[in-house]
């Protein structure tokens, strides 16, 4: 949500930094456009005028060249009455003279057409033509209170506008930013395992379709997913459940035939060999339909106050007198001190199908045997429990996926450390592969 909150506040503080750049480049426009239109100002060219009027002379013949170089058309000299006294290329319906009113309007506007600048002095006044239609010329007069009236509606009606412009911007970015929030909502909904409908209306109906659509099929896959795996378990189950009765009957005649005294030597071995495949039949069986169990939580955790030394123990009790050839994997346990108060709110029955699935697999994999060790320890107040062993290691894949989670490909055996990894992630642990394969850590 507060990426989305950025993201409205960055459009609109984009929107001012454009509006405002866009009003200063307009005033910058209208200054230069101002200064090119005036560059040669009605001011600029009295002062040429004046400057002429500074150069005449009796015969005038400086000045009629300054005037030639200004471009104008025509020049004359009046003296008070208003007659010419002096000109330069002066039409002759020009050349007459001049009451007071008519020098007055052509001062302030136009002679004949032509505009005009005018310059006066003692040496009467100095009249200068350019060319028709070359020069707009006309003197704007305005009341001083209306003008300061004009500038300060000009100003009002700038700032409301800008006003307008950035609420009309706050409106209609707050009303995407709303709209944006349901489908960020939706798409975490969605993430989450949720269904959503969104209203397919406004600019944004093509994507409410698309979230709809993917919420709707993400539901039916959901629902196919569990029921397969509703009978996934029901199956295995099933078939655990089946079998059990086979299997016992299996076991139990084949210790019975190992047993009887009159039995053929090579006879009991085979039928020691049957029972022993015969567990190790079962207890694939329990693997299976516990990591199931696990997998979709529907292995209740049966918590209780237990000490993790006290299961350490039981498991390596468990492993001395279950495993023949004992002195081929030497068990070395090592638990600090302080490690004997730790207690947990766990499953006990769990947790010691974990430790022993650990220390089994090494056995298992290791059949020209190896040295086993457990130490255990606490730091910054959790549980530490290391298993390691001497002998080829855990492969890669499999330390992988301890690590990460990420199921190895192809064909490799993990179910007991996977119901490790279950285990000790139900009751909120880690495990933690080294990168030589010998050794598991388990942190609490």
């Amino acid at each position: 949500m507060k990426s989305l909150m950025r993201i409205y506040f960055n459009y609109i503080a984009t929107a001012l930094v454009i509006i405002f750049a866009f009003a200063a480049l307009q005033f910058v426009l209208l200054a230069v456009i101002t200064s090119k239109l005036y560059e040669n100002d009605s001011g600029g060219k009295r002062h040429s005028i004046a400057r002429v009027y500074e150069m005449m002379d009796e015969d005038g013949q400086e000045a009629a060249a300054c005037l030639q170089e200004m471009g104008v058309s025509f020049a004359m000299l009046l003296d008070d009455a208003g007659t010419p006294i002096w000109s330069y290329q002066l039409p002759e319906h020009l050349n007459h003279t001049y009451t007071t009113s008519q020098v007055a309007s052509f001062t302030r506007w136009y002679l004949d057409d032509y505009p005009v600048y005018v310059w006066g002095g003692e040496k009467g006044l100095l009249v200068a033509g350019y060319p028709k239609g070359s020069i707009w010329n006309y003197a704007v007069h305005q009341d001083m209170d209306k003008l300061k009236g004009i500038f300060t509606f000009l100003s009002l009606s700038f700032i409301s506008t800008l006003a307008a412009a950035v609420l009309i911007l706050l409106v209609s970015g707050f009303r995407y930013y709303r709209r944006m929030r349901m489908i960020a909502d939706a798409i975490g909904q969605l993430a989450s395992g949720g269904s959503v409908h969104l209203a397919e209306t406004g600019n944004m109906k093509e994507i409410a379709c698309t979230i709809n659509r993917t919420s709707d099929r993400l539901t039916t896959q959901r629902e196919q997913l569990d029921k397969r795996d509703e009978a996934r378990t029901e199956w295995i189950s099933g078939v655990s459940h089946d079998i059990r009765t086979p299997l016992s009957l299996v076991m139990g005649y084949a210790d019975m035939i190992e047993r009887q005294s009159d039995t053929d030597p090579e006879i009991r071995d085979k039928a020691a060999l049957i029972r022993a495949q015969s567990i190790r039949i079962r207890n694939l069986i329990e693997d299976l339909n516990l990591a199931s169990k696990l997998e979709y939580n529907v292995q209740p955790l049966r918590r209780k106050k237990v000490f993790l030394a006290a299961i350490l123990r039981r498991v390596a009790a468990d492993l001395l007198n279950s495993m023949e050839q004992a002195e081929r994997y030497p068990l070395a346990i090592c638990i600090e001190p302080g490690f004997e108060t730790v207690s947990l709110e766990a499953d006990e029955q769990l947790l010691f199908r974990a430790f022993r699935n650990i220390v089994g697999n090494s056995v298992r994999h290791n059949e020209d045997g190896c040295s086993l060790g457990v130490r255990a320890w606490v730091e910054d107040g959790c549980p530490h429990v290391v298993f390691y062993d001497s002998g080829c290691g855990i492969p890669p894949d499999v330390c992988r996926y301890l690590n990460e989670g990420r199921m190895p490909e192809g064909n490799v055996h993990l179910m007991g450390l996977r119901i490790v990894r279950q285990i000790i992630m139900a009751h909120e642990g880690t495990v933690h592969a080294g990168k030589n394969g010998r050794e598991i850590e388990i942190v609490f």
